[in-house]
């Protein structure tokens, strides 16, 4: 049977605020940790969040989506690592590139 690991990323620095933030404390408290018999692996909280867009890349803050993707890559390998299956709730869609770097640093993906 497979394990769940539930990670909180409510990160919104590849966007801007407009409520994603919040899903993982909406998805939470309508149960899903206990409908899915899920581990809590924590929540990494978000850097701070700059509304201009970088003068070289054009891009939302570059170098903190940068930073909050290696600490969430390590969160991810960290649940895979013990076994589970890691259900990451975000936040804007900036959070896939930690996730897609722990799958990539385990060199399966």
């Amino acid at each position: 049977m497979m394990r769940f690991a539930v990670i909180d990323a409510p990160s919104i620095l590849g966007l801007r605020p407009t409520g994603v933030e919040d899903l993982p404390e909406a998805l939470k408290k309508a149960g899903l940790i206990q409908s899915l018999a899920a581990a809590y692996m924590g929540r990494i909280d978000s850097l701070p969040y700059d509304a201009q867009k970088d003068e070289a890349t054009l891009v939302l803050n570059p170098q903190s989506i940068h930073d909050y993707s290696l600490r969430l890559a390590e969160k991810v390998a960290e649940a895979r690592s013990r076994g589970y299956f890691p259900i990451v709730l975000g936040g804007d869609c900036s959070i896939l590139i930690g996730c897609l770097l722990a799958l990539r640093r385990s060199g399966q993906y």
